[in-house]
């Protein structure tokens, strides 16, 4: 159960700090399943009438409808094949050419001794306890746990929503890659939250509804 907890929580991560991307990257995170899942299920069903060879064939445009058959789902299919697979492994190409040049940058900005930085939220008990590259005040993690009454889980969440809302603005350069965006945002959320006084922006919140 351990585990799952942590892929659960990974995930979480992960969706909130989607935003750090930009472009085609991010469409593909927040949009992409749009067309990928409705393409998946034709295969599957196209595959389950056909075959799989065949389903595979027509997809990438081995054979056409007209050999395999079943038009009314071959035809779709190839049409899917032509437009999406193309565009999709491009996009992909991209991505991983721009993980790859936002990790180069990244190690170059990383101080000796360090941990590098990841490009996803942070763990605030990850950033109390380990040693790390992150720009923030000192003890901010212990600090900012206690303004949640040392309930760590909840500071986490309220610490994930608020990155989530920063990297929304267009205060960042996302031409320097994830993980920059990523580094730049925990400074600036972190310094944000050092300066203020009273309860945390999310507590307030949740105090006040209705306002």
């Amino acid at each position: 159960m351990s585990v799952v907890r942590d892929v659960v929580r990974w995930f979480r991560r992960w969706r909130r700090g989607r935003a750090r991307h930009s472009g085609i990257p991010y469409w593909l995170m927040v949009q992409g399943y749009l067309v990928l899942v409705p393409f998946a299920l034709l295969f599957v069903i196209t595959a389950a009438v056909c075959g799989a060879r065949n389903a595979y064939d027509v997809m990438l445009q081995i054979a056409s409808p007209g050999e395999v058959g079943y038009q009314w789902l071959t035809v779709p299919l190839s049409m899917g094949g032509w437009l999406i697979v193309p565009g999709f492994a491009g996009a992909l190409a991209g991505i991983v050419v721009v993980e790859v040049t936002s990790n180069r940058r990244g190690r170059q900005a990383d101080r000796p001794g360090g941990r590098a930085r990841s490009g996803e939220i942070p763990r605030l008990n990850w950033l109390q306890y380990y040693r790390h590259d992150h720009d923030i005040p000192d003890y901010f993690a212990l600090r900012f746990a206690q303004r949640h009454g040392s309930d760590w889980k909840l500071a986490q969440d309220h610490w994930e929503i608020l990155i989530e809302r920063f990297l929304t603005i267009e205060a960042f350069d996302r031409r320097l890659g994830a993980r920059v965006v990523m580094a730049q945002a925990v400074s600036a959320v972190a310094y944000f939250l050092h300066g203020l006084s009273g309860k945390c922006p999310e507590c307030a919140k949740v105090a006040r509804p209705n306002e």
